[in-house]
């Protein structure tokens, strides 16, 4: 503004200013003549200061016409006069030629500024096209996300009352199974108290046992007694044995001492001592074979001993494989008579149980009531099936609803965004609008100006020579023009500073609708404390009146409750169950070894009556399988939807969540630069996140102060930095 001003300044000077070249004083003489008068009166410019002149021509003007009318003829011209003329006519042709310049100059000046401003103006045309069609762009998409979000809020109100009918449904499925379920807990009750009779049987089969196990250990000990008399025998007939053998040695030495004597005889220096020897010996031959004879007798009666000995041994180990044998079948026979008995009573309670759970048409026999639990068990089995299903159908629709929610408020998000991206684009507009209509008054201000210059500097026709004979009224109208100028600069540089001061107080109405949007959520929030106030108000008033016996049958629902004692209960009834079934099972171990050191026994038993016992056991290790095949099933197809539920969040909202620690999360970014560029959360006792430091999270802090220090808003965090890292990757490409 202050150039323009200066500029118009600067030609208002050159307009107003007069000629740098000094005219000389017009002198006044009588016989000049009127028309040259006339003449160098248009082309001459009168000082406006000097009033003597003024004075002189009113008064030579008369005498003048006084003239012309005597004198026809016009006096001749002195050579002061030429020179004169001569000297005006340098001038006027010096400042023709100084006025032709400044008006080239003038002209370039303008020509510059027209270009300049035609091309600021195309410019700025293609900012308002530019500008134009991303607004209609944002005006479509904006109808888009509106026609999204009426769907979405369609499919929401569908869902919704499709997951109330099936709530509803599954409600029901619930109740029911929850009836069958107690039948089933009041058959498992009488089972378990068969069990239990079955367990007592067992102990008093088990006390028995222990009595004949005394029995036993007495006739043991009466069998030790004979043993150690026997042993007693052995260790004397051991005695015998190694006299016998004391024996042989003297004998083998006295044979030795025999050979020696007839390696003496046989050598030929000694033969006479040997000979003298041996006849001292012979003398004492009768005696040694005496003594011979009495060794062999000895001998003999040890041989007989000792055949008598192992004799005896093997009498000994008949007797007590015998008595072995007949324990073991006065044990069996005893046990047998047991368990017929026990076996008989089992075989009639099963067939009471037979005939209760049979149907009248078919016999109470052991494969129709076989056929019965099973279809029981199988019935539990798909109810129990059913359950889990109906379970995760439910959780399904609670994390579709929940999904339903997130997308709602990221397009309710994104359509305040593009609200406020709309405001800014309209308030963009309407500043190019008041920059249009600024330039198009400076470009008539221009024009003006140059119709003005024009005007000055052209004289065309009689009416311009009767304007140039008035030089005051010429003066007036160029007054006049550059008043009207001055106006119109005055009132743009009004405008111009009304639209100033309407831009410093926009910021200041910023915090103002910050802070009605605070108090309009903090009024949000009373609501919301207020409604759940009486929300709880209503449920607890609904209990008591339930509880009171005021409601009504046909819109009663059903209330369950998270923890439930009769669940609980259930559960430790089913525990116990459990633990009964394994010392159920340990004894059952017990009696299987036992019934392996009676072979016999047992394959007569296996033949007879354990044989069911064998089946139930595989039909339940069967089921077992089967259960345990459906369950890892179950969580794979678990594992399977819960990865592809990672996938599909990491591609729509960009982030891979991966749990470090019990409740550690590592958040890294789909247009993250590098690997080590993450982000961890802390989940606190209360619920809430924390942020914990990284490398990265210090490089954000312009980007936490805004959206986590002034919102405390971790969505908002994390899609601001989504955008930023998305420019970023996209400008690099």
């Amino acid at each position: 503004m202050e150039e323009i001003k200066s500029h118009m300044d600067k030609i208002f000077g050159q307009l107003l200013d007069t000629s740098p070249h000094p005219i000389p004083k017009r002198l006044s003489f009588d016989s000049l003549n009127d028309s040259f008068d006339d003449k160098r009166c248009t082309k001459r410019k009168i000082p406006s200061g000097d009033s003597n002149f003024d004075k002189r021509r009113r008064d030579e003007s008369p005498n003048s016409s006084v003239g012309s009318n005597n004198n026809s003829l016009p006096p001749p011209m002195s050579p002061w006069e030429t020179k004169l003329m001569k000297a005006d006519l340098l001038a006027a042709n010096a400042n023709v030629i100084q006025l032709q310049s400044e008006l080239e100059q003038q002209q370039l000046i303008r020509k510059n500024t027209e270009k300049d401003y035609t091309l600021k103006i195309d410019g700025l045309k293609e900012q308002v096209a530019y500008f134009k069609k991303k607004s209609h762009e944002v005006e479509k998409h904006l109808v888009v996300l509106r026609r999204r979000e009426s769907n979405a809020k369609e499919d929401l109100v569908s869902c919704r009352n499709d997951r109330k009918a099936e709530k509803l449904r599954y409600d029901d499925k619930i109740h029911s199974l929850q009836k069958k379920l107690t039948t089933v807990e009041d058959k498992l009750k009488k089972s378990s108290n068969e069990y239990k009779n079955e367990v007592s049987d067992l102990q008093r089969q088990l006390n028995d046992m222990t009595q004949n196990l005394t029995g036993v250990e007495e006739e043991n000990s009466r069998l030790f007694e004979l043993n150690e008399a026997l042993q007693q025998k052995v260790s004397k007939m051991k005695e015998l044995e190694v006299a016998l053998e004391d024996e042989k040695q003297k004998n083998q030495s006295a044979g030795m001492k025999i050979k020696q004597l007839e390696y003496e005889i046989a050598g030929f220096g000694e033969w006479k001592d040997s000979s003298t020897s041996c006849l001292a010996r012979l003398s004492h031959l009768a005696d040694l074979e005496k003594e011979v004879q009495r060794f062999q007798v000895e001998n003999k009666n040890i041989r007989d001993a000792m055949g008598n000995k192992l004799l005896l041994e093997e009498q000994v180990h008949d007797l007590k494989s015998r008595l072995e044998k007949s324990e073991r079948n006065n044990m069996n026979a005893i046990e047998l008579k047991i368990q017929v008995k026990d076996l008989e009573e089992e075989l009639n309670t099963w067939k009471c149980i037979a005939v209760d759970h049979c149907s009248g048409g078919t016999l109470a026999t052991a494969s129709n009531l076989r056929r019965r639990i099973e279809e029981i068990l199988q019935k539990d089995v798909a109810l129990v099936s059913e359950r889990n299903r109906s379970k995760m159908d439910r959780k399904s629709l609670e994390g579709q609803s929940t999904e339903f929610r997130v997308q709602n408020e990221v397009l309710v998000k994104a359509n305040g965004e593009l609200k406020s991206s709309l405001k800014n684009h309209q308030i963009i507009c309407q500043r190019l609008q008041k920059k249009m209509l600024l330039l198009a008054k400076e470009r008539d201000c221009y024009k003006q100006l140059i119709e003005n210059y024009e005007k000055d500097l052209t004289i065309s026709g009689p009416s311009g020579a009767a304007m140039s004979a008035t030089p005051e009224n010429q003066l007036r109208l160029r007054v006049e023009m550059l008043e009207k100028t001055v106006a119109g600069y005055k009132e743009m540089c009004a405008g111009l500073e009304r639209d100033l001061q309407a831009a410093k107080a926009s910021p200041d109405a910023v915090p103002v609708t910050h802070e009605n949007l605070r108090r309009e959520l903090a009024e949000a929030q009373m609501e919301s404390e207020r409604l759940r106030r009486r929300r709880d108000e209503l449920e607890m008033e609904l209990e008591h009146r339930s509880l009171k016996g005021d409601f009504n049958a046909d819109k009663l629902q059903v209330v369950h409750m998270a923890v439930n004692p009769a669940q609980t209960a259930h559960e430790n009834h089913l525990q116990e169950v459990e633990k009964l079934q394994a010392e159920i099972e340990r004894l059952k171990r017990k009696i299987r070894k036992l019934e392996e050191d009676h072979e016999n026994m047992t394959m007569r038993l296996n033949e007879s009556n354990i044989t069911l016992n064998m089946k139930e056991l595989n039909t339940m290790r069967s089921q077992v399988a089967s259960l345990e095949s459906k369950n890892q099933h179950l969580k794979e197809v678990y594992k399977a939807a819960s990865q592809e539920f990672r996938e599909v969040c990491y591609m729509l909202f960009g982030y891979r969540v991966d749990r470090t620690g019990n409740t550690n999360y590592r958040i890294s970014s789909m247009y993250a630069e590098n690997e080590d560029d993450f982000l961890s959360f802390r989940l606190k006792e209360s619920g809430a996140l924390d942020m914990l430091e990284t490398e990265y999270s210090v490089s954000l802090r312009d980007m936490m102060r805004q959206h986590l220090g002034a919102h405390n808003s971790l969505p908002a965090f994390l899609s601001a930095l989504t955008m930023d890292l998305f420019n970023r990757t996209t400008i690099s490409v």
